[in-house]
């Protein structure tokens, strides 16, 4: 039997890089304007949420981390930094801008860029994290701070069986927002239940605001 976990994976705030179609990979890309704006809009959220946050674990990576700093203000908790939550590493494609064709092919796993990781290699980095992380004695919600393709990863893994689903698989993953929730429950038989997918719903007060400018 495995322990119960409330899981919710978090991605980044947007970078400047997000924004021009750049390949980040393990690049120490801060966060932009908007993506500040977009974290203290999440951690407003999660100030409010209810089971209250337990953990909170960050990719290392300066965009993550500059994400998890409100949060862990606004929820009282410290960061738990881990290197295994980071972005792909996408070798001679970081800091390059590619056609949106190939953007995708290296998002989604598809190509492996030399000095890459190997989608392998990726894919079972983020599995491991996922397994270890320890769920409070209460039960309490765990949040992970952390990039799309991690979020991709878990989704493609929920979507082909590798991670057991209690109920029907999702659809293949899909394109993962700046500072959306992925909200995820493992029951004691080690199978794991959908909260939410993508819910970017905090942010919605950053959409209107661009509409109307």
């Amino acid at each position: 039997m495995n322990r119960e976990l409330n899981l919710l994976l978090l991605r980044h705030g947007q970078t400047d890089s997000n924004a021009a179609g750049i390949v980040q990979g393990h690049l120490p890309v801060p966060l932009n304007d908007l993506g500040h704006r977009q974290a203290a809009l999440l951690a407003a959220r999660l100030k409010v949420s209810s089971p209250r946050i337990a953990r909170l674990i960050s990719s290392d990576l300066s965009r993550a981390a500059q994400t998890a700093d409100p949060i862990a203000a606004a929820i009282g908790l410290k960061i738990e930094f881990d290197p295994q939550w980071r972005e792909r590493l996408l070798g001679d494609f970081q800091g390059k801008t590619v056609g949106e064709r190939r953007l995708w092919t290296l998002a989604t796993g598809d190509e492996t860029p030399p000095g890459a990781e190997s989608v392998a290699e990726f894919e079972s980095r983020v599995r491991t994290a996922i397994e270890q992380i320890e769920p409070p004695p209460d039960g309490a919600p765990v949040a992970v701070v952390t990039h799309g393709g991690p979020v991709r990863v878990i989704l493609r893994m929920l979507s082909d069986g590798r991670l057991e689903v209690d109920g029907d698989r999702p659809p293949p993953p899909p394109l993962i927002e700046n500072c959306s929730i992925l909200q995820l429950h493992r029951t004691g038989e080690g199978k794991w239940r959908i909260g939410c997918v993508n819910d970017a719903s905090h942010l919605e007060e950053l959409r209107t605001a661009t509409d109307a400018e």
